[in-house]
């Protein structure tokens, strides 16, 4: 359903990408290429998507990520430099370095209005003490009107189960909600490519925003 929604919003209607002429991209891991499918599926998809990359192995697939020495060292830094009270919360708090980093990254490097991103563990086993059900960071960066980049929104979303498939899913459910409310809060107020560039900026919602339950 949230899939559907995300379609509509870039293809369809008042406020869509399409007819703003925005383009997006989107980088994936636990989902698996579901957005970046869903979004290809539609008729008339080149006028809005730009393309997108799985990069499931962070370090293996370094080829699949913008060529930056800078956003591979933090994208591949090590979970116990994070802050937290445990090797979970740790986990946690490397997957939303790491999709904030890999959304704006993506978007400056492709030239498109918004990237979205998601990182996560979907399951059946995880490899961290304390994670015994599927999570994933999500977000979605943009460009205000002056051209810069910043993640507009993010958040962690946490599944009650480690049925690896239906995490999947409701990863990619979440993330395209998120970028629903993204999209549709900046639709009236980012200028379309013939507009005024001195439009006022995207108000950006609060990065950890409260966690969306399975």
């Amino acid at each position: 359903f949230c899939v559907l929604l995300l379609i509509l919003s870039l293809f369809r209607g008042p406020g869509s990408l399409k007819r703003a002429k925005k383009t997006c991209c989107v980088v994936e891991q636990c989902c698996g290429g579901l957005i970046n499918a869903s979004i290809l599926s539609q008729p008339g998809a080149s006028a809005v998507y730009v393309g997108g990359s799985v990069v499931y192995n962070t370090a293996a697939g370094r080829h699949l990520l913008p060529d930056d020495d800078g956003l591979h060292r933090r994208l591949s830094r090590p979970r116990s430099s994070f802050d937290g009270g445990d090797d979970a919360a740790r986990y946690v708090a490397s997957k939303l370095d790491w999709t904030a980093a890999a959304s704006a990254a993506y978007c400056e490097s492709l030239g498109v209005d918004y990237c979205l991103a998601e990182g996560g563990a979907a399951g059946p086993t995880f490899n961290t003490d304390g994670v015994s059900a599927g999570f994933a960071a999500v977000a979605v960066a943009g460009r205000g009107a002056d051209g810069s980049v910043q993640v507009l929104g993010q958040t962690v979303v946490r599944s009650e189960h480690a049925r690896r498939e239906d995490n999947m899913r409701f990863f990619a459910d979440s993330l395209a909600e998120l970028a629903v409310d993204v999209i549709h809060e900046g639709a009236d107020r980012i200028p379309t490519k013939e507009e005024d560039v001195g439009a006022p900026a995207i108000g950006a919602p609060a990065i950890g925003a409260p966690a969306i339950g399975a």
